[in-house]
């Protein structure tokens, strides 16, 4: 029997808080970015958007990236 037998996978994270701090860092400045419309200037990782859009702390709406309001929340500001 393997150690692994048993044991259930890792759980999928539900939040920034589930997530390695550097990596909820970096997330939280790419949703500051997006909220001040500056994914021109400085183009987040797609890596990095499917992990906020699976959180469900961004949407697509017309074409654009915004924030849903636990993205918001995410950084501060009430959605």
């Amino acid at each position: 029997m393997s150690d692994d037998e048993g044991k259930s996978p890792p759980a999928e994270p539900r939040s920034l808080y589930d997530l390695p701090v550097d990596i909820a860092i970096r997330l939280r400045w790419v949703l500051r970015d997006i909220r001040a419309g500056r994914l021109k200037l400085i183009a987040p990782s797609s890596d990095d958007l499917r992990s906020l859009a699976e959180l469900g702390l961004v949407t697509v709406d017309d074409d654009k990236l915004v924030l849903t309001d636990a993205g918001y929340e995410a950084i501060g500001i009430p959605g």
